[in-house]
């Protein structure tokens, strides 16, 4: 039965585009515009499972059983910020981006965007800002970033962190912190296009 269902599901996928049969594999293909990010309804459900095998699973169950009331504290904090028109574009724009590069953006409850690519772990956070709340703005996102990168257990991760707007020139000094201090490259939006340093660009070409 379980084996009946399987090929049912991959004759499924391989029907409407969305995956293809190479080498004896099953490769995913680039996600349909209808389905911009693939949601994960389980919160302890891996966005990059290692193994596969069932106990990965369910030790990640059990560590976010665990640590219950903080992940409730993130959560909480997650949907209120994604009430924000201006952050829901952000997400779009960065899903588009990862489609064309032929990656399948994932998202659950604490993260915004994850995905793949070119063999690669990418974890997004998207902010919303403005001249007087980058600061916040930036503090809430790298925490919550660093927080889901552990709580996942998906070292190594690269931490993208994206903004609504650029820095204002007298918080400049943010980006080079951001990437030399904590390790997390820092991208921003004009006008429908990505914008970040020289180096950032050369680990996310994908962004371009």
């Amino acid at each position: 039965m379980a084996h009946r269902r399987a090929s049912s599901y991959i004759h499924w996928m391989c029907e409407f585009g969305l995956a293809k049969i190479r080498q004896g594999h099953l490769v995913l293909q680039v996600l349909p515009a209808a389905v911009p990010v693939v949601n994960f309804t389980a919160d302890d459900e891996p966005l990059f499972p290692t193994r596969c095998e069932l106990r990965e699973y369910e030790a990640r169950a059990r560590e976010f059983r665990e640590r219950r009331e903080s992940v409730t504290v993130f959560i909480d904090q997650a949907s209120r910020e994604r009430a924000a028109n201006s952050h829901q574009m952000l997400i779009d724009l960065v899903a588009s981006r990862l489609r064309d590069a032929r990656a399948i953006p994932k998202a659950n409850r604490y993260i915004d965007l994850a995905a793949k690519v070119s063999g690669e772990n990418f974890l997004f956070e998207m902010k919303s800002t403005t001249d007087t709340n980058v600061q916040a703005q930036v503090r809430r996102g790298l925490s919550q970033l660093y927080e889901y990168r552990y709580l996942q257990k998906i070292e190594p991760a690269k931490l993208v962190l994206v903004l609504e707007n650029p820095l204002p020139r007298p918080l400049s000094w943010i980006e080079p912190f951001l990437r030399a201090d904590r390790n997390i490259l820092l991208v921003w939006d004009g006008n429908n296009r990505l914008y970040c340093s020289d180096e950032a660009r050369r680990e996310l070409p994908f962004l371009s």
